[in-house]
């Protein structure tokens, strides 16, 4: 295996970045780290199409599977929970490989994170405290107000990165988009992360999501969210995820059935487009069609240490 190395395969939801993974597990020892930030969550195994259990006997898949639905997740646990995992891996010799969508996360490992001036525990807390009560739509005019580019960036229902964006500007008045362009990369353990995108075009990358959430919808997706729904509040942060929120619309009588599916296939889609603009503009080593004879052979070049800089 090349040493200081985690090449990163990402794409939107459903561009099949699963048939890519098991071909390369026939020829490499690979172990999957999880780049999604909703597989993360215990007993959400089919609406965040976690890996299934014949997937992870041919390739072992981490940071999958292991946090409660009532809890926070943010980009600094999983910095720490990454390098925890790939210590672990390489120390057995195996070879790490991220997998995912969850661009923010990307950037954590291989931008690190922003230098808050005036941030304090003490003044985050008092931040926090003026923040929380506010409703969501408040908090969404505030910040088009004062960074109107986080604004436009952060996902109208994204509540967590919407106060985040916020809590920054109070605490330094900077915005997040000014520290961001100031920011020096702080690469997680000195590592590189060539990357790799998977596209398809829209059409057909929608067509797939529409037939994907019909079968988790066959496949007792409802049943698994009315589990979920008997032990954790219906407002957790798991049960706000894509779909299963939409469900939880649905089972309190706020969705009609008719509209269900049809509610999860669009706010599936445009979180897939959101997920395409972001990776339209990382740097990259590659980019094409997951169906590409050639990719493998170019990540494991990469992962060999063979490939041409």
């Amino acid at each position: 295996m090349r040493e200081g190395i985690c090449p990163a395969v990402v794409g939107p939801t459903a561009v099949g970045k699963t048939g890519l993974v098991i071909a390369l597990a026939e020829r490499l020892p690979i172990e999957v780290i999880s780049l999604d930030s909703r597989q993360i969550y215990y007993g959400l195994r089919i609406g965040t199409a976690q890996p299934t259990p014949e997937e992870q006997a041919v390739c072992p898949h981490h940071l999958v599977d292991f946090v409660s639905p009532e809890s926070k997740y943010d980009a600094i646990r999983f910095r720490a929970d990454f390098e925890r995992v790939y210590k672990e891996i390489t120390g057995r010799g195996g070879v790490p490989l991220l997998v995912g969508g969850a661009g923010m996360y990307l950037t954590a490992l291989r931008e690190g994170f922003m230098d808050i001036p005036g941030h304090s525990p003490e003044k985050l807390a008092e931040v926090r405290v003026a923040l929380e009560p506010l409703a969501d739509e408040a908090i969404r005019d505030r910040l088009k107000t004062v960074d109107p580019t986080s604004w436009e960036r952060i996902h109208a229902n994204d509540r967590y990165r919407s106060q985040r964006a916020l809590e920054i500007f109070d605490i330094s008045g900077h915005t997040m988009t000014e520290l961001s362009d100031t920011q020096t990369a702080a690469p997680s353990l000195g590592l590189d992360f060539p990357t790799f995108v998977l596209e398809r075009p829209v059409a057909e990358l929608d067509a797939r999501i529409a037939r994907r959430t019909l079968a988790m919808l066959q496949g007792r997706w409802v049943q698994e969210t009315m589990a979920a729904m008997a032990v954790h509040s219906s407002g957790c942060p798991g049960l706000m995820s894509i779909g299963y929120r939409e469900i939880v619309g649905w089972l309190e009588r706020q969705i009609d059935e008719d509209d269900l599916l049809p509610s999860i296939v669009r706010v599936t889609r445009q979180y897939a487009k959101r997920q395409r603009t972001l990776f339209r503009h990382i740097p990259k080593v590659w980019s094409g069609s997951p169906d590409d004879e050639a990719l493998p052979d170019l990540l494991l070049s990469h992962l060999q240490g063979d490939a041409r800089s």
